[in-house]
């Protein structure tokens, strides 16, 4: 509940930026995945693979310089991944995991644009996001004979015998052109919170990891 309230007023203060900054939206998919450290020794082939997702929101550019400004932004964003193993065709598991988050990056951007306001621009800083809600799908195939289950993932960040965790947080590195008001940016999300961990110390123990990674696409319109 901290965490919650914590988030909830920073995001309050991001959208306080908006009088004072250019504004844009922006929408399209994230190529999300999860980095674990899992073991299948049973099993002679386990592949993880990524999970496309969608994503929206709002950049507000501070206008600090023509070569550097501050970008925070308000995201909806899908992240997760896909774990699949297979005997063979007859007997072989699928597990898919969606988290949806509302997410903060708080981005230094370097604008590399002509006089028309049109170029190539670089970003990179700090994300924090809160998981508002997930759902894993299972498929299993016994003796070809096939199930499917849906579960919805509880969190918690302070309860022990929860495993996954609301709060996230990482760093963002990308880039982008601009033509006009239109641009398109291409990013990479590096999850560093251990979603399996209770605290924020992810090397205090020994226990399991689970990581957020993806890359993002999308094309925005700057007001």
């Amino acid at each position: 509940m901290k965490q919650t309230i914590f988030f909830s007023v920073f995001a309050l203060l991001l959208l306080g930026f908006q009088a004072n900054a250019q504004v844009s939206v922006k929408a399209g998919v994230n190529i999300a995945s999860l980095s674990s450290n899992a073991e299948y020794e049973d099993v002679e082939e386990v592949k993880n693979t990524s999970v496309i997702g969608a994503q929206a929101g709002l950049t507000f550019d501070l206008g600090l310089s023509d070569l550097f400004t501050i970008q925070p932004e308000l995201l909806w964003i899908q992240k997760g991944g896909k774990v699949a193993y297979a005997f063979n065709e007859d007997n072989k598991f699928s597990s898919r995991t969606y988290y949806n988050y509302v997410e903060v990056p708080v981005l230094a951007k370097l604008k590399f644009f002509n006089e028309n306001g049109k170029g190539l621009y670089v970003v990179a800083g700090p994300y924090a996001g809160l998981a508002i809600s997930g759902k894993t799908k299972t498929t299993l195939t016994l003796l070809g004979n096939t199930s499917t289950d849906t579960e919805t993932i509880e969190f918690d960040n302070e309860d022990a015998d929860v495993r996954n965790r609301r709060l996230d947080w990482g760093a963002s590195f990308g880039a982008g052109l601009k033509f006009g008001n239109i641009y398109l940016d291409a990013r990479y999300n590096l999850g560093i919170n251990n979603l399996l961990d209770s605290d924020t110390n992810n090397n205090n123990d020994d226990k399991p990891y689970l990581r957020n990674r993806g890359i993002g696409v999308v094309l925005g319109y700057e007001f």
